[in-house]
């Protein structure tokens, strides 16, 4: 009778093979899985385990059913018999990605119960699980040192919180747990923006072992909080703080620097006055849109941590004083997009770290043709000391902009034999001499994106026929009379296709013959296919019915009969509809919601609504929905010569913290 009540709960017999064996559980993606699923399988594995004793099951049979209803363990004699009948003792790592059906109650206790030797947790893109489970989980799987609980983050700049502690009530009863958790070390809240400086306090009750940190897009989170909670952080090797308040405070923090003394009632004078000096053994460290934190802060920061692998600066005020300051050698990552440093820097890195693996300039417009020199004298160089960068070289990704030139190129060349991603921003000019021969130059691409390139439409079929390796491949804005002919030389190994204007001419037709051609592609953007019309979305849906991603951005009419033949697409995660079309019923978010199961940042332009608008959602009703997005446009008219055109104006986006709903308009133009 218990079965089939727990079966009743689902509507469903689906359970999972569980065995005494079983030392991994991937789950990832499995939105029919919910914690019934697995309470019905413990039992099955029970009932196979209990040797034919029929009273024996009948007692743990009550006893899982008490658990899954009550969410609490019976005080009886039996509980140490129980506990030993239902654990499975080898299983260490766990995967529930995306698993949105999960409710943390009582996926805490079937932890507890089954999985009593945990060590890696995954809950990652689970947003229906909150902060809150981290100490519930340590109550019954005090092995645990792996849990990731992030999900995706917005890389976007967004607002942040005060200087002042921010802080909020929280489940109190989950703080009951005397002690803390020695063993977990790799802690990842990214995206989690809802995240206060309350909850940090909890985090340093428990958890002061963490060497690996993220807490990327946690807006909410101020740098007087990250200070106090990182001055607690004896062996920090990864830090991850993208997109948040982490300022000069933090960086103190961090080194070991004393600060000043806050006298807010959370935190515990131990904690505001366990500040020493340490030595900074950082490996991991990204920063990137931290606009809180100063330039004299960073240079002292990476000064101090000369043992760094991958840096990321992306987005910051800095310039080639802070580049000089680092002496590390050990760079494997580097992203400075969008900074103010110029060649000086740039040849600095690329001299002491000769390992190098990604390394992105792009947007550094600061960056002169001079850089090849500098380059060029770096290699000559590292040459005569018989260390030469074209021998040592592991250069794998290289992004691009301003500056970069076909000298630039070639006095990288020697190290680009083993490059697999090459992107060109704005900026960059690379004649179409070497975009022809760049099948030769780099044996191993298999990821191109030219954005804003002067390019002939000769040049770009020459680059497709010698490039059939290519797996990734972005025209983004790029000023070339691309033809129909550019279709049948694509690479058939395609798996990701952006193609952002230069394509007006493209047609359904042209859409089933990429279709044919191309039957592994994923991920699809187009932007400004005029011609297209609802055939073509009906054939996309048809024959891609693995695609992920899929972003149509002022395509003609292809949502004017509607949407809903996208739904057949059971893997998207990710849906951008704009200006295709004013065919989208009011109920098309519901509609996504249900049929979408695994859909996670859907953006509509209220234009496409044929009734003028969508229907609002409740917090319940979003599924595994992370992001909602709607985008408004004015018209702008010109009265001399008489047109008048669509402009995007502003966004409305919405996100889900829990049951609760979170909503701004941000102002953009796109």
């Amino acid at each position: 009778m218990s079965v089939q009540q727990i079966q009743d709960s689902y509507s469903n017999d689906l359970a999972i093979r569980l065995s005494g064996h079983l030392r991994i559980l991937d789950l990832a993606g499995c939105q029919q899985v919910t914690v019934a699923v697995l309470f019905h399988s413990l039992l099955q594995y029970l009932k196979q385990n209990s040797n034919n004793d029929v009273t024996l099951y009948e007692k743990l049979e009550a006893e899982i059913y008490s658990i899954f209803v009550h969410g609490s363990v019976t005080h009886s004699p039996m509980n140490q018999e129980f506990f030993t009948m239902t654990s499975l003792k080898n299983v260490c790592e766990i995967n529930f990605q995306g698993c949105w059906r999960l409710d943390q109650n009582r996926l805490v206790h079937w932890l507890h119960v089954a999985c009593p030797n945990l060590k890696v947790l995954n809950i990652s893109q689970c947003p229906q699980l909150n902060v809150d489970i981290l100490p519930q989980i340590l109550k019954g799987c005090k092995y645990v040192e792996v849990l990731n609980a992030s999900l995706n983050i917005l890389r976007t700049q967004v607002e942040l919180s005060s200087d002042r502690i921010s802080m909020h009530i929280f489940n109190q009863d989950s703080c009951k747990y005397e002690g803390y958790l020695c063993s977990l070390t790799n802690l990842s809240f990214e995206g989690r923006n809802h995240l206060k400086d309350s909850d940090l306090y909890l985090l340093t009750r428990y958890c002061l072992n963490l060497s690996t940190i993220n807490f990327g897009g946690c807006s909410q989170l101020t740098d007087k909080g990250l200070s106090i909670f990182l001055s607690s952080i004896r062996n920090l090797t990864k830090l991850q703080v993208p997109y948040t308040a982490f300022g000069r405070l933090s960086v103190n923090a961090v080194l070991g620097f004393s600060c000043e003394q806050h006298s807010d009632e959370l935190w515990s004078d131990k904690i505001q006055s366990d500040f020493y000096t340490r030595e900074c053994a950082l490996a991991t460290l990204d920063l990137e849109g931290c606009l809180n934190i100063d330039r004299d802060s960073i240079s002292q920061l990476i000064k101090e941590a000369p043992l760094l692998e991958n840096l990321n600066l992306g987005f910051l005020s800095l310039d080639d004083s802070t580049l000089l300051c680092f002496s590390g050698t050990s760079l494997n990552n580097l992203n400075l997009q969008e900074t103010q440093v110029t060649e000086y820097g740039i040849a600095h890195i690329l001299k002491w770290n000769q390992h190098l693996n990604s390394l992105n300039i792009r947007g550094c417009k600061k960056i002169t043709s001079a850089l090849a020199f500098k380059i060029s004298d770096t290699i000559r160089k590292q040459d005569a000391l018989n260390i030469g960068m074209a021998e040592t070289s592991t250069l794998k990704c290289l992004a691009a902009g301003w500056g970069f030139t076909d000298s630039t190129f070639m006095a990288l060349k020697p190290s680009l034999r083993h490059l697999q991603s090459f992107s060109l921003g704005l900026g960059s000019r690379i004649s179409e001499c070497v975009l022809s021969n760049l099948h030769e130059i780099l044996p191993q691409l298999e990821d191109l994106s030219l954005v804003f390139q002067a390019i002939s439409g000769s040049c770009m079929l020459d680059l497709l026929k010698h490039g059939q390796a290519l797996k990734r491949l972005e025209l983004c804005h790029c000023f070339v009379e691309l033809s129909h002919e550019i279709i049948h030389v694509m690479p058939t190994a395609l798996t990701s296709l952006r193609l952002e204007r230069g394509i007006e001419w493209m047609t359904d037709a042209d859409i089933e013959l990429l279709v044919s051609k191309h039957q592994t592609l994923t991920s699809l953007y187009l932007t400004g296919c005029k011609n297209l019309t609802p055939r073509s979305l009906e054939t996309i849906s048809k024959s891609w019915q693995a695609m992920t991603y899929l972003t149509l951005k002022e395509c003609g009419t292809m949502t004017l009969n509607g949407g809903g033949c996208l739904f057949v697409c059971k893997a998207l995660k990710h849906l951008t509809l704009q200006h295709s079309g004013a065919g989208l019923d009011k109920d098309f978010v519901k509609c996504a919601l249900v049929e979408l199961p695994v859909l996670q940042n859907l953006c509509l332009d209220i234009c496409d609504s044929k009734n003028g608008g969508f229907n609002d959602i409740k917090a319940q009703e979003r599924r595994s929905l992370q992001n909602l997005k709607f985008t408004r446009c004015t018209t702008l008219r010109n009265s001399f010569n008489g047109f008048a055109r669509r402009h995007y104006k502003d966004s409305i986006v919405i996100e889900w913290h829990g049951n609760v709903t979170n909503s701004r308009v941000v102002k953009e133009g796109l």
